[in-house]
């Protein structure tokens, strides 16, 4: 009997220890994930035909170091090719950096409007330690806006466009800080980052996923101080006044659009939806350049009464 307690008790010491590592390693690739060097997202674009470095360096444009309120520079690129006051403020996604948001000032600029782009929290130029996806950096995406009213103009006009990580901090912002904005548009968000981390722990392990998922939590609160449940757009949504885009392509195998659905759903007011048959994450854009330039297109001059320019690249 005494052989098996002990045994019962080493088991579960075991059992303690490995899901506490897994929580900790989690932990860690959730803040200090790989970021994508600038130079192989200068190349993936370019080849891709999405960027032309000699014409996006003659844009005119004023590249800042904004402070943030959390002791760190966030590397910013105001970009006013047209005297207009209509901006269009640009958040990348996981990994990224602004030069993978020069698909999209093309797409703005195009239509008659200037853009901002800006490295988030911890990629490319920007400072900070780790990555919340979210948390903190709807904080910074308010400093930027914040820059660009002070800055640029009192009549300023301006939408935010956000793509994954982006898109949540877009909705986080305009759900818990601000609703200024003429309209947002979400590419690609995740409803609730618990259930996004659920969704990937579970093609693992479906019996660990619970445990490791609260040990991720625990370390998360310790080391980073937030907490996971409180990145999830889906709880503020319903909070956001101005209209909402809510882009999403059906194929998404990292975060499933049944996620954007549920944001939809939720949104009170004025909003639109499109999910595109054809792209994985983030790729709406892509995979469909016409149909997301007609769409985005359209939602602006309906809700936002822009003048939409009809130079666009086809």
């Amino acid at each position: 009997m005494k052989s098996f307690s002990k045994w019962l008790a080493a088991l579960v010491v075991s059992a303690a220890v490995m899901f506490i590592s897994l929580g900790y390693f989690a932990s860690s690739q959730i803040m200090f994930f790989k970021l994508r060097d600038v130079e192989i997202v200068k190349r993936r674009e370019t080849r891709a035909k999405r960027m032309n470095m000699e014409e996006y360096d003659k844009l005119p444009k004023d590249i800042v170091n904004v402070p943030s309120r959390f002791g760190y520079d966030i590397s910013a690129s105001f970009i006013y090719p047209h005297q207009t006051n209509k901006w269009i403020v640009i958040c990348h996604g996981v990994s990224e950096n602004k030069l993978s948001s020069t698909k999209y000032v093309n797409l703005f600029k195009d239509m008659g409007f200037n853009c901002v782009v800006y490295d988030a929290r911890r990629h490319g130029d920007t400072g900070g330690v780790d990555s919340t996806y979210g948390f903190y950096e709807k904080f910074d995406l308010e400093t930027v806006i914040e820059y660009l009213q002070e800055n640029y103009g009192d009549d300023i006009e301006f939408g935010v466009h956000g793509e994954s990580m982006g898109a949540a901090t877009t909705l986080l912002y305009a759900g818990e800080l601000s609703n200024q904005a003429k309209f947002y548009i979400s590419d690609a968000s995740f409803s609730k980052f618990r259930d996004q981390l659920t969704h990937i722990y579970t093609s693992y392990s479906r019996v660990a996923s619970p445990i490791v998922l609260l040990f991720t939590y625990i370390f998360l609160k310790v080391r980073s101080k937030f907490s996971l449940y409180h990145v999830s757009p889906i709880k503020v949504v319903d909070k956001i006044e101005q209209p909402v885009l809510f882009i999403h392509s059906k194929r998404d195998s990292f975060i499933p659009y049944e996620s954007t659905e549920q944001l939809y759903d939720k949104k009170k007011g004025p909003k639109e939806q499109w999910y595109p048959e054809r792209g994985n994450h983030v790729e709406s854009y892509n995979r469909n350049p016409k149909e997301y330039r007609q769409t985005v297109s359209e939602f602006i001059e309906r809700y936002a009464g822009w003048e939409v320019q009809n130079n666009r690249r086809q």
